[in-house]
Parts: C-alpha cells; structure tokens; sequence
C-alpha cells in the first residue's frame, strides 16, 4: 500500500495490506446478514440487536443500563426502546439497584431458557456453515489466529501503564 511508513509493519514484519481489511469487513458483514436471516426464522421474535443484549446479561446479569449501553456499544435512548420490547416479551425485567435507589438494573428473567436453545441453534447453524470444510487442525489454528488478533488489539487499547 502507498504511502506506509516501516513503523506501521508488526514486529514480526508482516505487513497486511488493503485486503485484510475488506476482507474483515466482507466477513463481519455476511456474518450479521446470515445472524439476522437465522434469529428470524427461529421464530423467538429476537433480531441483532436484542440478541447482543441478551448474550451481554446473560455474560454479566444485572448491568446498568449505562454499563449494558457500552457493552453493547449503543446510545441509551434505542437501548431503552430495545430493553422495553425485551420486557414486553417478559425476557429482562429492570429493577432498582438496592444500594441506590437512583440506578436501575437490567436482568434476564427465567424465561430466556425458553428460547435459549433456538438461539443456540440458530447461532451453531451459522457456525457450522462459515467452517464448513474446515479440519480440526485448520478450525484451532483459526481459533488461534483470531485470539491473536484480539489480544493484539485489546493490547493497543489499554492505557499506557
């Protein structure tokens, strides 16, 4: 690619180029098209954006709405709308934080056990499809590799000690 400085190559002296990129984005991008093609026709009535709100208080039960806001990386005001329709469908219920009466916390209720095996199914469908031909060996080294990349930048996030 034009105009990269030797700094931007990683230590190991792999220098990605424009199509890693893309390509990340072409797989993100089929993977919420076919996520959101399998939640409806599992028929649970959950689309994307509940199901990341699901899984983040099925993760961590009780967040604040702040906290859940940023776990799932949405403005407050569609979270609200979102958690509304949730409680709607008696999936999450918000409740007042005992030690602040101010602060209300989100929880799933017993009945996500309901639809959890659609979810579930729905979820390794999709899985199964996106390493359809895949040993075992080329599955973990995957594994590894996108481990990898998280670590790499999880560790560029962190603040400098």
């Amino acid at each position: 690619m034009a105009g990269r400085t030797g700094s931007q190559a990683s230590q190991q002296g792999v220098r990605p180029d424009e199509a890693f990129g893309w390509l990340h984005h072409d797989v993100y991008r089929l993977f919420r098209k076919a996520w959101a093609r399998r939640l409806q026709a599992s028929g649970t009535g959950i689309n994307p954006a509940k199901s990341r709100i699901l899984a983040e208080l099925r993760r961590r039960d009780g967040l604040t709405q702040t906290e859940l806001a940023e776990a799932v990386e949405m403005e407050k005001a569609p979270l609200g709308r979102l958690l509304d329709a949730l409680e709607a469908q008696r999936l999450v219920e918000r409740r007042n934080d005992p030690a602040d009466r101010r602060v209300r916390r989100v929880h799933v209720t017993p009945r996500i056990e309901e639809l959890t095996g659609d979810l579930w199914q729905a979820a390794f469908g999709m899985f199964d499809t996106a390493v359809k031909g895949f040993t075992p060996a080329e599955y973990a080294q995957l594994m590894d590799f996108l481990e990898r990349i998280k670590s790499n930048l999880q560790e560029a996030e962190e603040p400098e000690a």
